[in-house]
């Protein structure tokens, strides 16, 4: 199921949101979303805003990402970014940048609304530069909401911006300042997919994750990746 939130009214949180079940491995649930869009984009960039198993080592697997050519992940927390690292097998594609406290404040933006090179810890100076850009990061809500906010301040034209955990309230509010809002609901924790641009491409995903979530776990990445290309 993918619904379209545009230029709504503050949301509320929905307590139907608490009585769906939970995925079996809920660290994973945006794994199909991640796939299903590359093969519905050409993705050659990748900025993700915390690393993990379920991102990190999806958006590196040549399979589920053919066209990935460089991939920037910034991270907080040290010890959980040398486990991820010794994961990634030393992949060239890939740069891991650590900062110290909030990662929203690496995401500082000037009078003319371009980030701000000195606080980056990559050399992009614009989100621009990347094609898809995940937030699933920080050890708090208020954490990772304040790297949303810090997103959607920066005006990001190009990028998809995958959000997971999207039925948390305080995430929704937060991506408010997008133009373009999609919430992919079929597996909780749910997914969202924020632009400003209308992303007409990915109307067709919700119906193809529904159908083939009935018998593929989130984690299959082989099994995801399969699906999409038959499809």
């Amino acid at each position: 199921m993918i619904a379209r939130i545009k230029n709504s009214r503050p949301l509320r949180f929905c307590t139907s949101f608490l009585s769906l079940p939970r995925a079996r491995n809920d660290y994973a649930t945006h794994v199909p979303i991640l796939i299903g869009l590359a093969k519905i984009r050409r993705i050659r960039t990748v900025l993700e805003f915390g690393c993990g198993y379920y991102s990190t080592l999806t958006f590196l697997n040549r399979s589920a990402f053919p066209y990935l050519e460089r991939l920037q992940s910034i991270e907080n927390d040290a010890s959980w970014a040398e486990s991820i690292k010794e994961a990634a097998n030393n992949d060239d594609r890939w740069n891991l940048s650590l900062v110290d406290g909030d990662i929203a404040d690496c995401l500082q933006v000037n009078s003319d609304n371009h980030v701000n090179p000195v606080k980056l810890p990559f050399r992009a100076k614009s989100l621009e530069a990347y094609d898809l850009i995940l937030i699933d990061d920080s050890k708090s809500s208020a954490q990772r909401a304040a790297t949303i906010h810090a997103v959607a301040a920066c005006q990001p034209e190009r990028p998809w911006i995958v959000i997971h955990d999207y039925e948390v309230e305080e995430y929704r509010n937060a991506a408010r300042g997008f133009e373009q809002r999609y919430a992919f609901k079929t597996f909780t924790p749910q997914t969202g997919l924020v632009c400003n641009k209308p992303a007409h491409e990915v109307k067709s995903l919700g119906r193809l994750l529904t159908e083939h979530s009935k018998h593929l776990q989130p984690d299959d990445v082989e099994g995801w990746t399969s699906a999409f290309c038959r499809s």
